[in-house]
């Protein structure tokens, strides 16, 4: 009601504008006339609720919704002004009639909210299936992580079937007869807990991946490392000229950077957050390396 009232001003303004034409006229009185209507629909809408839940109305109701048809009936746009007003009186009587008599007038805003959220979570449970399953996909038995990523997924899994229970019961709660809306808010939250711990449990697999992730990267920096060492075991260059240029003061300060920066990048768990510090190895190696080979080669 407190909607149709704010969409009735501006016809309420033009409609008291001196008309340019009889057709504009008469489209302005068209206008006004479906939104009185439609004003008293939502009037006789509640009417019904009151009736259905409550088994009566008062006179005084019956005599307001009585007096704003007859005026609604007359045509004219005075008239259904008056119309107007007394279906909002009477819509402001039944909704406190529903207060008075214990009846919770809000529940039809309440179901429509928990259905709402409802299908929200099927949303949620099908995209995180989905996700489980292409990771499930891709799992190599062979992989050291494998064991690990395998129980994550089943408790991803174990989660989901669960939350797809607590909907199950939700749902049936909001078609009893009366519906119990309090039970499927319940079953909805429930159902809300298991998706939040598959989402965990999907973050965990992505943590202990990024982890592996970043142990082989390491592990192939560690081999040009050890390239490295064999390389200054040959000699033939001058070691001291080297570690200059690279602004390193001796040979142990060089590996002492590389050991901290490695050891940052394995405390890390997000690839994103490893990979300044793997760059940074992989180029202070790849220095240390080509400039070996140019000292070497111009032995």
């Amino acid at each position: 009601m407190a909607t149709l009232l704010v969409t009735l001003s501006p016809f309420l303004v033009v409609i008291y504008a001196q008309p340019n034409s009889q057709e504009q006229q008469n489209v302005r009185e068209q206008k006004f006339m479906e939104i009185a209507i439609q004003a008293r629909e939502r009037a006789y809408e509640l009417r019904d609720l009151v009736i259905e839940e409550i088994g009566n109305i008062t006179n005084e109701i019956e005599d307001l919704l009585n007096e704003a048809d007859t005026l609604l009936a007359e045509g004219s746009i005075q008239k259904a002004i008056q119309a107007m007003n007394k279906y909002r009186n009477a819509y402001r009587h039944l909704h406190r009639y529903l207060e008075q008599h214990g009846v919770d007038t809000e529940a039809p805003e309440k179901a429509r909210g928990i259905l709402v959220a409802i299908n929200r979570a099927y949303t949620r449970i099908e995209r995180l299936n989905k996700t489980i399953n292409a990771v499930n996909s891709t799992l190599d038995k062979t992989d050291p992580n494998y064991g690990q990523v395998k129980t994550y997924l089943e408790w991803g899994w174990e989660n989901l079937t669960e939350a797809v229970d607590n909907l199950e019961l939700a749902n049936q709660s909001m078609y009893l007869e009366p519906p119990n809306i309090t039970w499927a808010a319940h079953n909805l939250t429930e159902a809300n807990k298991n998706i939040q711990e598959a989402h965990t449990a999907l973050k965990l697999i992505a943590c202990w991946t990024n982890y592996w992730r970043i142990r082989n990267f390491l592990g192939a920096l560690n081999r040009t490392r050890e390239r490295i060492r064999e390389r200054l075991q040959q000699g033939g260059f001058n070691l001291t000229a080297v570690l200059e240029k690279l602004g390193y003061t001796s040979l142990e300060d060089f590996h002492q950077e590389i050991d901290a920066l490695m050891e940052n990048a394995k405390q890390k768990m997000e690839i994103g957050e490893a990979v300044q510090d793997m760059w940074t190895i992989r180029e202070k190696l790849r220095e240390m390396d080509l400039e070996l080979q140019n000292r070497w080669q111009g032995s």
